[in-house]
């Protein structure tokens, strides 16, 4: 009797339902951040190049990628654009002009709230 065994097929099946599951899970990440990141009040654009910010930018900017094609198969959850270049000084903190240390974390809280539900997702589908 001769058995034929493919396990190329299998990987790429358990590959892409393991991606599936571990997208799920990024998405999770991503919607609790936005509901953490701080909202603040629109600042009218002035006259200097970093002048300005709309209320509510930094929320909507927060976003889970999956790249396409790439070997590493990564999922990625990214907050900040053009717009919102201060979105890492949120999160990793600034000091401020009067010597003092801000910061307002979003992202990594967002992921250890959701490491609880991220594992039984990822075991359980």
């Amino acid at each position: 009797m001769k058995v034929e065994w493919n396990p190329g097929k299998f990987t790429k099946e358990i590959e892409t339902a393991a991606m599936d599951r571990l997208a799920e899970v990024g998405e999770r990440v991503a919607e609790r951040a936005k509901q953490i990141a701080p909202v603040g009040v629109d600042i009218p654009k002035g006259p200097g190049k970093w002048s300005g910010r709309r209320a509510g930018a930094l929320r909507d900017s927060i976003r889970m990628v999956r790249l396409k094609d790439d070997p590493k198969l990564n999922i990625r959850v990214y907050a900040g654009n053009t717009e919102v270049f201060y979105a890492r000084f949120v999160e990793y903190g600034v000091h401020t002009s009067k010597g003092k240390f801000w910061k307002k974390p979003y992202l990594r809280p967002a992921f250890n709230q959701v490491k609880g539900l991220a594992k039984n997702i990822l075991s359980e589908g």
